[in-house]
């Protein structure tokens, strides 16, 4: 699951390396923050798939 939810907020996880954001407080901020963070998602396998920056770039932070 790339946005779990717990409690009423939402956390961005990393699907590859279980990376999290900080929590928002509704799903659309979610999504608003892994843009913000960087991170890409895209439809794999029937479902979709949240990556963090590093997982992006083979484990190698681009910053």
């Amino acid at each position: 699951m790339s946005i779990a939810r717990f409690r009423g907020y939402f956390t961005p996880i990393c699907d590859i390396c279980g990376e999290e954001l900080p929590a928002e407080t509704s799903f659309l901020d979610a999504v608003s923050a892994k843009k913000a963070a960087g991170w890409k998602t895209q439809w794999v396998d029937g479902c979709y798939e949240d990556t963090c920056r590093t997982c992006q770039n083979g484990g190698e932070d681009s910053d």
